[in-house]
């Protein structure tokens, strides 16, 4: 019997191959979106789970009160991290603390480098379970040791032991490489990380910033393996921490490892999401869309079953019964499934490279996996069965005698389920292209929002060392007499990525305990005039003014915070020292776009200054300009390698998370009107051949060409518009959503459901008229002659 089926659906296949064909296509696209979004999906929620105390394992949060906003951060204190190391050794099995990741220049023999790492306390290594790969990897505790990665290893040693090994850094430096310890994987959150320094180092440096519990500049991490002491821990930390920093009211938050990378985000102390977001709207995309490839099966199957009542009542005729034809169409069901689903691994094999370079990510398709296949062959199945169980029950249904006579109908009720599939096709549709115009909205907005300062023509300096630093000023106008350069300035904090909070700060009517809470950025006299600060009140820092040492300068949301109106003898007070301040600038975005403005104020001497700006002439050859300012730093510096990063294209990379989702989005959305408009056109098709005698009396008795292409094309006009009615506010509550996770957001305007609503429409008339067109001009006589 099952021979049988194949063969009858063969020779289906070959009197109707365009039919065959959209069918198999259609469902093929939706598996291609599916099995794309699985892998995407995939890859995200295996972030991190290398560590082997991935369960266990929390990052220290903060969330404190600023300008009447809450704002929860990680950057915590040493003093915070040494208390809790000291008087919660029953709760928390390890804690460690580090900094940032920093880019570091090595020098080993006559190779020069450049990597990025961190300077770690406590056991670093050890809670992050890093993998030996030589020597010891334990955290570093002996001034002038340290641990690199497997592959920075290989870049300065080669296939040479590294245990022992000398290592010059930034020019000055000597370390000894005590261990080497495998690389973490890309999705890791400290993939890169190459190096971890002794944090006794970093402090020796930076004398002073050890002491005091609002010298928020490290990011630390706990061990605690019975979860259910998390709160009492929280509460316990916040009680103390509430008693050392009093002006932003703190409160402490354990993050578990498992929402590091998806749940990233925090509105008024709460985790409110984050990449997580993306994550289910890409699997409802992925769903929507295969459900449409189904529906689309579905429907072309019903609407063809007309030229298979012969077949259906020469099989009942032969005795096959009712349940054996469903079980047939069902295996027949199955078998197109499964012949889309190996058309779709094809196409995701040849999407796979564009997405990888969209994503940033490596996926990939696993066919050397079991797993996978059993997976696969669960899914056809189950769809298989899915899509054709309503086509089978429908084409079994068929009565033999009216079959073989060729006097089948399709029913012309009001409420056919042809026409219901047609409306959810048009409504997911409709859907998908709401929601992808608003998420290409909201990102232009985001990127027309206003930073604060000049990016254009801007570098900053990756690589700095002493030697540079020392001879900055003789550095830059060497380079300012040569052409090379407008401007250049050195600074702790590059203009777009702020480094460091800091509390302690008092003002008149603000005299709390411990100080509040600011943004810390060390400037020179040239830093405003290089990035192009744009001044509300004040003025800038002057070398001719020796007063502007004990001078500083805010940005609006610092004068918000202050409460501050005017400038005439105001003072910014922090260890005792009072600075005046001098002006106000305007905001600049020197975090994420998507995030509210950091309280930030700018000194001449506060923290060191390692960071060097440059603005560039406006020369066509950049590249001859760039060329000729490293040989100046480097010839200033032998040991240095001259590394920069264009700051306008640095803030551009902020949006690489959203052009992805945009770019994914906009496909998705492509393939999703490509498949209706495929199904929507074949069911035309059909369903006008179906008409063509009614057609052809219509016209002899007089009808116009407009009044048939009207009749054929009226009722997928109404179709349309109850998708858009059904699509349209089910696209607002669900976007609205998602737009309550930024700060800086759009509207949703009216205008665009007419945009898209006007699109969608078109998109249908354009379909569906160039049958109806078609139709309409027909010759009578050939559909007629045999009448």
């Amino acid at each position: 019997m099952i021979k049988l089926f194949f063969k009858t659906s063969l020779g289906h296949i070959k009197r109707n191959p365009w039919n065959a064909t959209i069918n198999i296509i259609g469902l093929a696209l939706g598996f291609t979106v599916a099995l794309i979004s699985t892998l995407w999906i995939l890859k995200q929620f295996s972030f991190d789970k290398n560590f082997q105390n991935y369960d266990t394992i929390y990052q220290v949060m903060v969330t404190g009160t600023f300008n009447d906003e809450m704002s929860t951060d990680p950057s915590t204190s040493i003093p915070l991290a040494k208390w809790i190391e000291s008087d919660f050794k029953d709760e928390m099995e390890q804690v460690t603390l580090s900094t940032g990741l920093e880019s570091t220049i090595f020098k080993a023999g006559d190779k020069k480098l450049s990597a990025s790492g961190c300077y770690a306390l406590g056991k670093f290594s050890e809670i992050f379970s890093f993998q030996t790969i030589e020597g010891e990897v334990s955290t570093p505790t002996d001034a002038n040791t340290f641990i690199i990665s497997q592959s920075l290893a290989s870049r300065l040693f080669g296939s040479q032991s590294a245990i022992g090994k000398i290592v010059q850094l930034n020019g000055k430096d000597q370390y000894l490489v005590k261990g080497v310890y495998a690389d973490l994987p890309q999705n890791s959150t400290f993939y890169q990380l190459d190096y971890i320094l002794p944090i006794a180092d970093y402090l020796a440096k930076n004398e002073g910033i050890a002491d005091g519990w609002n010298n928020c500049y490290f990011n630390t991490y706990v061990q605690v393996t019975n979860s259910k002491l998390i709160p009492t821990i929280e509460s316990k930390l916040t009680a103390v921490f509430k008693t050392k920093l009093t002006d932003i009211n703190p409160e402490i938050l354990l993050h578990p490892m498992e929402k590091w990378h998806l749940y990233e985000s925090f509105k008024n102390g709460k985790n409110n999401g984050g990449q997580i977001q993306y994550v289910w709207m890409i699997a409802l995309i992925s769903c929507l869309i295969l459900s449409l490839a189904c529906i689309n099966f579905i429907n072309l199957s019903t609407a063809r079953s007309l030229k298979r009542g012969k077949e259906v009542g020469v099989l009942k005729s032969f005795g096959v019964n009712r349940k054996q034809l469903i079980q047939g169409f069902l295996v027949e069901s199955v078998w197109s499934v499964g012949i889309s689903f190996v058309f779709s691994m094809l196409f995701t094999l040849l999407l796979l490279p564009w997405i990888n370079k969209l994503t940033h990510a490596q996926l990939e398709l696993p066919l050397s996996s079991s797993l996978f296949y059993a997976i696969s062959f669960a899914a056809i199945f189950v769809i298989g069965l899915l899509a054709g169980i309503y086509p089978s029950i429908f084409l079994s249904s068929f009565n033999p005698t009216l079959a073989l006579k060729g006097k089948l109908q399709l029913s012309k009720g009001r409420f056919q389920p042809r026409k219901v599939m047609v409306v959810i096709q048009f409504a997911i549709s409709i859907f998908m292209m709401i929601a992808t115009y608003l998420v290409i909205q909201q990102l232009y907005h985001v990127k027309e929002r206003p930073i604060g300062y000049n990016n254009q023509n801007l570098i900053n300096v990756i690589s700095s060392s002493p030697e540079i630093r020392k001879n900055f000023e003789v550095l830059k106008r060497d380079l300012q007499n040569k052409g090379l350069i407008e401007d250049a300035t050195l600074s702790s904090s590059f203009v777009n990525r702020l480094g460091l909070s800091g509390g302690g700060f008092t003002w008149e009517g603000n005299d709390p305990i411990e100080g509040s809470i600011l943004g810390i950025c060390t400037v020179d006299e040239s830093f405003g005039n290089t990035v192009g600060w744009n001044f509300l009140k004040g003025r800038n820092f002057s070398k001719d003014f020796k007063t502007d040492s004990s001078g500083v300068i805010i940005n609006e949301a610092a004068a918000k915070f202050m409460g501050l109106t005017s400038l005439n003898s105001k003072t910014l007070s922090k260890r005792g020292k009072t600075y005046e301040i001098l002006g106000v600038i305007e905001n600049t975005i020197s975090e994420s776009p998507f995030k509210s403005i950091t309280p930030t104020a700018y000194f001449l001497d506060f923290l060191p200054k390692n960071k060097i700006t440059i603005g560039l002439k406006d020369y066509e050859h950049q590249s001859q300009t760039l060329k000729a300012i490293g040989e100046k730093f480097m010839a200033t510096d032998p040991n240095l390698i001259f590394e920069y990063t264009f700051t306008d294209q640095a803030y551009a990379k902020e949006f690489t998370q959203m052009e992805m989702i945009r770019s994914l989005t906009s496909l998705f959305t492509c393939l999703a009107i490509l498949i209706s408009c495929l199904g929507l056109y074949a069911l035309v098709s059909f369903l006008t051949e179906q008409r063509e005698k009614e057609i052809g009396i219509r016209k002899v008795l007089g009808a116009s060409e407009i009044g048939l292409w009207r009749l054929l094309s009226t009722e997928y006009i109404w179709l349309t518009l109850i998708g858009f009615l059904i699509a349209a506010p089910l696209a607002y509550l669900f976007m609205e959503k998602w737009l309550e996770n930024y700060v800086y957001r759009i509207s949703i305007n009216w205008s665009i459901f007419i945009v898209t609503g006007s699109i969608a429409l078109l998109i249908t008339l354009v379909t569906v008229s160039f049958q109806a067109i078609k139709a309409a001009l027909s010759n009578p006589i050939d559909t007629l002659r045999n009448e």
